[in-house]
């Protein structure tokens, strides 16, 4: 299936030593994707062109404007995404209109000024918290460095992968795209489609996680996030709010916990 992310592309290979070659190489597609709840345009997505269902569900899980049994009919035709929900007035942002309409339910409403959202209006829980007891061994987690490299990330250097493993080490989802929030919103989305129970697996991520990556997860009800690259400090504030556990650089022969550490039986 990698052919499906790919796309490939002349370029001109220069060498140290002065030789030079036409090549074709393959990159990574991205592509702009319209979701609109609803019947209004919510935002555009530019995302990898697979697995739309599944980012729909997520987005919207993730970012906190429905809860997945409040989704009644999701439609994929192209690149657009149409999700209609069993109630029509949700408190969200569109597009369109940039206004809050009809709140649904009282909330902060703050500014999110970070890596990728600066300035964007985000919908916010005063406490987010992940209500469960969930613990996992070690070597469950280690585990995960197994899938932490997909064959359209080696054919491109060019993509993000999340996936989600359970308390047994067993990989439940594992999604592809060309941005980290993405991989993780469809492998939300795609987890609450096959009906799994979140607060018995923990997150596998190759980006790095700023508060906002953490929040997306909590909101899912994730209680172990791990992501070979290193967290930011508001990601490890953001993790401890939420109690949820958050690793670091994990590699075959360590990790580091930066929060909730007592969900590692160690």
């Amino acid at each position: 299936m990698p052919e499906k992310y790919t796309t490939p592309y002349p370029a001109k290979r220069i060498y140290s030593d002065g030789r030079s070659e036409d090549v074709k190489v393959l990159l990574a597609k991205e592509c702009p994707i319209k979701l609109f709840l609803n019947g209004k345009l919510f935002t555009t997505l530019f995302a990898s062109p697979l697995e739309l269902k599944e980012l729909a569900v997520g987005h919207l899980i993730t970012e906190g404007i429905v809860s997945f049994r409040e989704i009644e009919n999701i439609e994929v035709e192209g690149s657009t995404i149409r999700v209609r929900t069993r109630k029509e007035s949700q408190d969200i942002y569109t597009e369109n209109s940039g206004e809050v309409e009809e709140a649904r339910e009282v909330e902060e409403v703050k500014e999110v000024k970070e890596v990728g959202k600066a300035g964007k209006k985000e919908k916010a829980s005063r406490e987010l918290f992940v209500d469960s007891d969930s613990m996992f061994e070690p070597q469950i987690v280690f585990t995960g460095t197994e899938y932490l490299e997909s064959d359209t990330y080696k054919l491109t250097r060019g993509t993000h992968l999340a996936a989600l493993i359970d308390r047994n080490g067993k990989l439940a989802v594992q999604i592809v795209d060309v941005g980290r929030h993405n991989a993780v919103d469809k492998a939300v989305g795609a987890a609450f489609l096959k009906g799994l129970d979140l607060s018995q697996h923990y997150m596998l991520s190759t980006g790095r996680q700023p508060a906002y990556m953490v929040i997306k997860a909590a909101r899912a009800g994730i209680p172990l996030i791990a992501t070979k690259s290193m967290p930011f400090d508001s990601g490890v504030e953001a993790a401890k709010k939420a109690n949820v556990c958050l690793i670091g650089q994990l590699r075959n022969e360590s990790m580091l916990i930066f929060a909730s550490e007592w969900r590692v039986k160690f």
